[in-house]
Order: structure tokens, then sequence, then C-alpha cells
């Protein structure tokens, strides 16, 4: 595999590239930069196709919950396998108009989920003081969405997270505080309180990306998500998921019963004592009872809704 991508996969693994979109972009736009290197190191169509899917299993290796990366590669690798591509330059050729179409896909659907975003937060505003949204992690979407209502001027107030051990969710502070929103990022352990109607707060939504989507409605993120959404629902404060479609895990109906991946103890402590043991969950599901609706690129759907979407526009990830 060639250097640069097993590059971006290091950085993946280590979540220097962070937000399961900007992987996938990432992914995208590393394939179809080595397209040519790709085919110089196969003698035919079949090997071409050999080593695009060497890197879906190693994608899937690195980080198998990233469903949309592993979509992206997997609408390629469909229609790689078309009868009528006879050589290595048919490959080519279709490899370079699948990775544009993808890219073009991403791109639509993320300007209108994120329209239907902004709709959403703009139907529930306060005309008396800022909507109060609390937010996890770092997504793309949310932060999008975000910044569209900022610049219409609603009045907002974001709340979020560190998100240790790797403090994704000072990137999430830091552009909140660059474009000129009020950010407020508050302890880990200290979420499910701040969330509750006891803190004084005043949380009106929660808005959360996701790495993945099952059928279902249930979803994985980053860990940390479950406590959010649990809080939430139990003080009736609704939590709306912001994610494309193309996140849905193929086949998968719910994620509730998946072992949750692990990463290394020593992004938590270094140098823990010998006889300390130290479970470093990266990620954690949120069931879909917990989840008020998701925003999409087909609108705001409920969890059920999920799987008859799914069915009428991605069949293939049935």
């Amino acid at each position: 595999m060639n250097k640069e991508i097993t590059d971006i996969f290091d950085q993946i693994r280590t979540f220097k590239i962070q937000g399961a979109t900007i992987i996938a972009k990432n992914i995208i736009d590393s394939l179809t930069g080595h397209i040519d290197d790709i085919a110089e190191a196969s003698k035919d169509r079949d090997e071409f196709i050999a080593r695009i899917k060497n890197i879906a299993r190693k994608l899937a290796v690195v980080q198998p919950i990233e469903s949309m990366a592993q979509n992206i590669i997997g609408f390629i690798i469909f229609e790689l396998q078309d009868p009528s591509i006879n050589d290595i330059e048919d490959c080519k050729k279709t490899m370079r108009k699948s990775t544009f179409s993808l890219n073009r896909t991403i791109a639509e659907n993320e300007k209108k989920f994120i329209e239907n975003g902004t709709d959403l937060v703009r139907s529930i505003t306060k005309k008396t003081r800022p909507l109060n949204i609390f937010t996890h992690c770092y997504s793309s979407g949310v932060r999008n969405i975000l910044e569209k209502i900022n610049n219409r001027n609603i009045d907002i107030k974001v709340f979020n997270i560190e998100t240790r051990p790797v403090f994704q969710g000072r990137m999430t502070a830091k552009k909140m505080s660059d474009i000129g929103i009020n950010v407020t990022m508050c302890l880990d352990s200290a979420t499910p309180f701040l969330i509750s109607k006891k803190s004084g707060s005043n949380i009106d939504v929660i808005l959360i990306g996701a790495d993945s989507v099952s059928l279902s409605g249930s979803v994985v993120n980053k860990s940390g998500g479950y406590g959010m959404a649990l809080s939430a629902f139990s003080e009736q404060i609704p939590v709306y998921i912001v994610a494309s479609l193309l996140k849905i895990k193929k086949g998968t109906t719910s994620f509730v019963d998946i072992p949750v991946e692990t990463k290394p103890f020593r992004e938590i402590w270094p140098e823990a004592p010998i006889g300390v043991d130290i479970m470093n969950l990266a990620f954690d599901v949120i069931p879909p009872e917990f989840i008020t609706g998701f925003i999409t690129e087909f609108g705001i759907l409920k969890p059920e809704e999920i799987k008859d979407t799914v069915i009428e526009h991605y069949p293939r990830l049935i």
C-alpha cells in the first residue's frame, strides 16, 4: 500500500484526522491522487481491484467503526466490478469517475443536512435568551450548522466537553471561538449534571455527530455520548444526531450488543502503576430510544424511519 495512504491511516488511528466525513474525504482524495500508482503496481484489472480491497481491509482494522469511509470504498469496488471493465485503463477511468461522483454526493449531502439542521435550530430559538446547545467531541456537520446559525445572527451559546483522553473537544471549542460563538467547555465527568435541569444551565437541545448509524437508529460515537443522551432523555431535552445516511453500518441492525472498541491505556496514563488496569473506551453506543431525531440529507428522521429511508436511497447498504 502506498506510503501516503498508510500515513493517512496512521493519522486516522491516532485521531489526528477527526470526523467521519473528513476521514471519508481524505480517503477519497488519497485514492484519487494515487490511481496511477495503484495501476502501475498492478498487472491486470483483478490485481487493481484486489489492491483497492486491501485498502478497505486496512481501514476496517485501523478504524472499524468508520462506516462512511468503508462505504465509500465499497461503492468504488462495486463500480470496478462492472463486467464491461476489461483492463487497467478502464479501471482508472471508472475510479476517477466514481471518486468524483462520491465527492459531489458528499458535498451535496452536507449542504442539505446543514440547511435542515439550521432550519431545525432556528425553529426552537428563544426570544428572551440565547439558545443553549450542548455538543460533543468534534463533528464537522455540527460545526457547520452552528456556524451557519451564527452567520444568520441567531443568538446561541454552545457547551461542549473536553472529550478525553485525546481532547478532541478542544478543537470544537477553538473553532466555535474563532467564529465568534459563545462557547463553554466543561469536564467530561460533569456533563450529565450540567445537562440536567438541576444545574441551572438551561440546556435546550443536544446536537451530536456520529461515526456510524445502524438500521434501527442506534449510533456509535466517541465515548461520552451515551451519558449525554441518557441525561438529556431523563430531562426530556431533545437529542439530535447530525449524520449523512452514508454513515450506515452496512447490514447492521443494532449496535447495542456489539463490543465497544478500546484504545491503548497509555492515552490515559502513560506511566500507570503495575496492577492498575485501565479501560480506554474509544466509543460508546447511543440507543434509539434516547434519540429524538436524525438531521440528514433527507430531512429530519425519527430512528424508526432510518431503515426505510436507507432502503429507498442507499439499498446497497442494507
